[in-house]
């Protein structure tokens, strides 16, 4: 692998967005008829389940798809199982897929669990009853002796171009983020936390008992990669590879938030705030329960979805699109754009111009106009061993600056992924 800086020769011109008073409080969104929850599962048709379809189910309960399942999700209503099934990802990920058919408000019932235990914050019982929280906070990284961790970041930033969510705690609860940090302290033992900010809000982000980090407005400078490599290369030079990030914890404003309201109230809060993107571009946060379809909340801003429009979960830049208006907000969906059919970018299967504008743009500095050669080839181990495949982030930016329009971004993520696919068999096999 070669040694090289973390940053690229060209200044970016594209700023990330940010939060401002002219931008209003998040809207509430309720789901219609149904909620639907993915598990990190694949589903095998015959297998003994937990659950069954006709099964009610309270408002939080932690549900597994069998008793010895590790993950779990929460529900973010009551209502009963209506559905199980499959569900075939990006890259082949197979997951599974729970329907929950929610009762009307005036019979919602609430789950009594995590309140038994919210009196005794732990890392045991936030391991059990708070890892589907809003964010999706990473608990199992206390719980690995091989990598213990030594400090906490917090990311205050959104990586894509369009997302606020996290600003938007930072700028208006960063009371609560105190909360929730102080509580990360208490359970884990480990008191140095890092809070990453944008430039904009380093006043407002004292207030949370953290030591502050600021990070650049052009893109890609908040991506979680590069934040990492900064924070932990401060000391280093820059033509030397960054050190390892093992014994740091990593999460998002939002997953801070949502533990400590959990631990101070006794609630575990199971609503995401989103920001929402029209076709218009019009910007909208709204506050919506996980497991909510995405047509519920097109409709509810009167936004139609028809043939050809896309539905993009994510940013402009590193955003995936969904192929069903049924698809459900996650634990850890930030944005959701809608582009109308007559507006998409155009991408075209070219050959490289070598024209060097992704070269000058890439922040790791890998050898892209290389690489998309490779990756057109289907030469996926060569591009890893001769063009720093692996060194790439994902950040789209060669992808968004490409005068050929070809969709590398695409390309590089369809690579890791069969890659990642490829190795496990080789390792049975070998």
């Amino acid at each position: 692998m070669r040694r090289r800086t973390f940053f690229g020769f060209v200044k970016s011109k594209l700023r990330y967005t940010t939060v401002d008073e002219t931008l209003p409080e998040p809207v509430a969104v309720a789901p219609s008829e149904r909620v639907t929850l993915f598990f990190d599962q694949p589903y095998i048709p015959g297998e003994k389940l937990s659950l069954h379809p006709g099964d009610p189910v309270k408002k939080g309960e932690r549900l597994s798809l069998t008793k010895d399942a590790g993950g779990y999700a929460l529900a973010p209503k009551s209502g009963r199982i209506e559905n199980i099934s499959g569900f075939l990802g990006i890259g082949g990920r197979r997951f599974t897929t729970v329907t929950l058919a929610i009762d009307d408000e005036a019979h919602q019932t609430l789950d009594e669990g995590f309140k038994s235990v919210y009196q005794s914050p732990s890392l045991k019982n936030a391991r059990e009853f708070l890892a589907g929280l809003p964010g999706k906070p990473n608990l199992e990284v206390f719980f690995n002796p091989q990598r213990p961790v030594k400090s906490i970041v917090v990311l205050g930033v959104d990586s894509d171009l369009v997302g606020v969510t996290n600003q938007y705690f930072v700028n208006n609860a960063i009371v609560a983020i105190k909360t929730g940090i102080d509580t990360l302290r208490q359970i884990s033992g480990i008191h140095e936390v890092i809070l990453v900010v944008p430039h904009y809000l380093f006043k407002v982000a004292g207030a949370a008992g953290a030591t502050i980090k600021t990070v650049d407005s052009a893109y890609p400078s908040a991506h979680p990669e590069l934040i990492m490599r900064y924070i932990l290369s401060e000391q280093s030079t820059p033509d030397v590879e960054p050190p390892s990030d093992d014994g740091v914890a990593v999460f998002t404003a939002e997953a801070v938030v949502a533990i400590g309201s959990a631990y101070k109230t006794g609630f575990l809060p199971l609503e995401k705030i989103v920001c929402f993107v029209s076709k218009d571009e019009t910007r909208r946060l709204i506050s919506v329960p996980i497991g909510t379809p995405v047509k519920d909340i097109a409709e509810a801003f009167h936004e139609p979805i028809g043939e050809g429009d896309r539905v993009i979960f994510g940013g402009p830049m590193t955003g995936v699109s969904v192929y069903s208006d049924n698809h459900p907000v996650l634990a850890d969906t930030n944005t959701i754009m809608i582009q109308d059919r007559r507006r998409i970018p155009e991408v075209r299967d070219n050959p490289c111009t070598n024209c060097g504008a992704c070269v000058r743009v890439c922040p790791v500095n890998v050898p892209v106009n290389m690489l998309i050669r490779f990756l057109q080839a289907g030469r996926y181990e060569e591009a890893v061993s001769q063009c720093d495949l692996n060194c790439c982030i994902e950040c789209g930016f060669c992808s968004y600056v490409c005068e050929a329009r070809i969709p590398i971004f695409q390309y590089i993520h369809l690579a890791k992924l069969t890659l990642a696919g490829m190795n496990p068999v080789e390792k049975n096999n070998g």
